[in-house]
């Protein structure tokens, strides 16, 4: 997958991440673990171990991890949270080894990761998985809501509608789903006879964290302003009118998300 972020970037999400999930899908896992005799992790697109940070201390017993990403300096990053995980970064693609790493697996999870895959590389995740047997757990899907309380700003529907619409766009796999990933692998895990938990795992952001919505306003108008040249200085204006209402302290912004949970039956 062509899609590249850096360390800081990763670094500013990972609070706001964690404290997003989902906690129903999580405590379903924690059930599910031990009854199965899980051991055996596949993080997908792992950059530099969020996932494994946050999911790791929540499961029993020993754990073996497997952690894929292509980008090197990212995986060098990782370490082991405690002495019950080992861990065995991967440098690779998720067309290759990604899906062939699957059939190791107990559990196959990702974070922020099915919108930017097409709906081909998704069915062959599901169909590994149906195949090995494992489960999956996919957090913080962007599901295409964006949405500012207090000041009106008539071009929010328009920056959402361009930012989803890049979203679609090709990151190495194909056309991305984009915001219907996540009911998507939903639908694809049922073929497949899993049981389904499609969570809702929404951002939720205020004063504290100004810096993650700075980084989110210039990131987004970026993308939006790719999408529609024509719209270009309109949303530099909107991008400078955020960034006010950020800098005041003055907001609270939702960014939708989901998270899926699937058992083999």
């Amino acid at each position: 997958m062509s899609e590249k972020f850096d360390a800081a970037w990763l670094e500013l999400r990972e609070g706001i991440d964690h404290r997003s999930r989902a906690a129903g899908a999580l405590s379903l896992l924690r059930s599910w673990w031990p009854v199965r005799g899980a051991t055996a992790v596949l993080d997908l697109g792992c950059g530099t171990g969020s996932n494994l940070r946050y999911l790791a201390p929540h499961l029993s017993g020993p754990q073996h991890w497997t952690l894929l990403d292509h980008d090197a300096d990212l995986l060098a990053r990782i370490r082991a949270p405690h002495p019950d995980v080992t861990i065995r970064p991967v440098r690779g693609d998720l067309a290759m080894e990604g899906l062939a790493e699957v059939r190791r697996a107990h559990l196959v999870t990702a974070s922020a990761l099915l919108d930017l895959v097409s709906d081909a590389w998704l069915r062959a995740l599901v169909d590994a998985c149906a195949t090995a047997g494992c489960a999956g757990l996919f957090a913080l899907t962007y599901d295409g809501i964006i949405e500012w309380s207090g000041d009106e700003e008539p071009l929010d529907a328009v920056l959402r509608d361009a930012v989803n619409d890049h979203q679609r766009r090709d990151k190495g796999l194909g056309s991305a789903l984009g915001p219907t990933a996540a009911v998507r692998a939903e639908e694809l895990f049922r073929e497949r006879g899993y049981r389904t938990w499609l969570l809702p795992s929404p951002w939720r952001l205020g004063p504290t964290d100004a810096a993650l919505a700075r980084a989110l306003v210039a990131g987004w108008a970026a993308a939006a302003a790719e999408q529609r040249p024509d719209a270009a200085d309109a949303l530099r204006g909107w991008a400078e009118r955020r960034d006010a209402v950020v800098a005041r302290g003055d907001f609270d912004l939702v960014v939708g998300h989901l998270d899926l949970l699937a058992l083999p039956a």
